[in-house]
């Protein structure tokens, strides 16, 4: 997968526009951390994304990962962590999966560019699901039953994500699936699960610092 322009243009979170900054400074920290299982230590938010742990900081505008101040975040990861403080409602996960494409408005969403990078991930593991597997694991996530290899991901805390994959087969190509929590838009707009499904992939894939 090559990132696109648009990509290449907003690649990190220091590119981040003052709207979504905005959003959260409206919104009373002890809501943002309530609603999305994260902390607030009266200056900054901790909270967890695909097993990684990050600080958000909304008065100096910057986020950085756990220990790594001075590394850069990605724009997508950035967009999903403002995003999910500034606006969730706080409804508990309730471990039913769907695909992104049937939460509402999904249908018309997740189309052309804003289609699920799954292409990418069943080719980077087409040739060796041993590797889908120590990267899941390494991740935190739990193996469940379906496909040929099938977890259950912590995206964001009350955000569950589901990845299987089917091997290679001599008459059938790999094949990928990302599935999510079906109550993941009561956390994230649909372009925020689409940039949350992408930080998955990138770091799946090793693409690029996420």
């Amino acid at each position: 997968m090559t990132p696109s322009h648009e990509e290449k243009l907003f690649r990190w979170a220091t590119q981040l526009p003052d709207t979504l900054w905005n959003d959260l400074k409206n919104r009373p920290p002890a809501e943002s951390a309530e609603t999305t299982g994260a902390t607030w230590d009266g200056k900054v938010f901790s909270i967890s994304l695909l097993g990684k742990g990050y600080q958000v900081h909304p008065s100096e505008k910057i986020i950085f990962r756990d220990g790594e101040k001075d590394a850069p975040v990605n724009y997508q990861t950035g967009v999903v962590l403002l995003n999910t403080l500034s606006f969730s409602k706080g409804v508990p996960p309730s471990g039913r999966m769907t695909v992104p494409q049937d939460l509402p408005g999904g249908r018309m969403f997740f189309v052309g560019a804003h289609a699920l990078e799954t292409g990418a991930l069943a080719t980077a593991f087409s040739e060796n699901p041993d590797s889908f597997i120590k990267q899941m694991v390494d991740m935190g996530g739990e193996k469940i039953d379906g496909a040929d290899a099938a977890f259950r991901i912590p995206g964001l805390p009350f955000v569950p994500l589901y990845v299987l994959l089917w091997h290679k087969e001599a008459d059938a190509p790999a094949r990928a699936v990302i599935g999510i929590d079906d109550r993941a838009h009561f956390h994230l707009d649909l372009a925020s699960v689409f940039a949350l499904t992408n930080v998955l992939v990138y770091r799946l894939c090793g693409l690029y610092r996420v």
